[in-house]
């Protein structure tokens, strides 16, 4: 199976869109995740993840990235 691809696209300017590849790992698990809560949509799992990185920052030095 193909990585899962999310893209980043800004229809408001002629810059390059970002492309990111997910691993299948991490995808199933996020789908799993979703599935078992009726109130969680993908969207919303996207958001509080980024909204996650903005708050808290990058991870430090010694944090293993999943």
């Amino acid at each position: 199976m193909s990585p899962f691809k999310l893209s980043l696209v800004n229809t408001g300017n002629d810059d390059p869109d970002d492309v990111v590849e997910l691993d299948d790992d991490l995808v199933d698990q996020l789908k799993q995740t979703v599935d078992a809560d009726p109130d969680l949509t993908l969207e919303k799992a996207f958001r509080r993840g980024i909204q996650h990185v903005i708050d808290n920052g990058p991870m430090g030095r010694g944090q293993s990235e999943r």
